[in-house]
């Protein structure tokens, strides 16, 4: 069953050193040092290492974020579950 948005937001709320800002337009965008590495309004974009994007860029679901594509993200129309 995907996550819902508030359950990404306590999520990413629960992991160290992480802050939250809501911008472009009403996204939940969840940073680390200042970078980001969530983004979540309708669906969820990722920011992930350059091997495992090139993993997850073949999943179906999964598609290249294609205004972040220098950063490997990979985005999803729906919340994936962590558990």
């Amino acid at each position: 069953m995907p996550m819902t948005p508030s359950e990404l937001n306590a999520f990413c709320a629960a992991l160290p050193a992480t802050t939250h800002v809501v911008q472009w337009g009403g996204a939940d965008v969840w940073k680390v040092g200042g970078k980001v590495f969530v983004i979540s309004s309708t669906g969820i974009t990722f920011k992930v290492s350059p091997m495992s994007y090139e993993v997850l860029r073949q999943m179906p679901g999964l598609r290249p974020a294609p205004y972040l594509l220098r950063a490997a993200c990979c985005g999803s129309s729906t919340m994936p579950n962590p558990g």
